[in-house]
């Protein structure tokens, strides 16, 4: 009997075609969503809070979907931490040429 070692187990949350760290991101964003629909529910009524709430959150989890298939969790990790850093630092990609 042949054995197979495992190079890399995947350790990451997948939810509906979101993965990583963008996963925490959606629920963070479903739990905004609850909070400000329920504050708009108590304040102004029901009509305004559903114009507002439902495309809000819809909204957020389209962005999120777009990120995801844009750039991956890496990929968003890494221009968030571009981002951060100063403006006379700059990150380029390797251009490999052929001698």
């Amino acid at each position: 009997m042949q054995g197979y070692q495992v190079k890399k187990v995947d350790t990451r949350l997948y939810i509906k075609g979101l993965s990583g760290p963008l996963v925490f991101q959606a629920l963070y964003g479903i739990i905004a969503t609850f909070f400000m629909f329920s504050i708009l529910y108590i304040l102004v009524g029901v009509f305004p809070a559903v114009l507002i709430g439902v495309p809000a959150f819809f909204g957020y989890l389209y962005r999120l979907n777009t990120i995801q298939k844009k750039y991956g969790p890496e990929g968003w990790g890494k221009k968030q931490t571009a981002r951060k850093l100063p403006q006379f630092i700059s990150c380029k990609r390797r251009i490999h040429q052929i001698s």
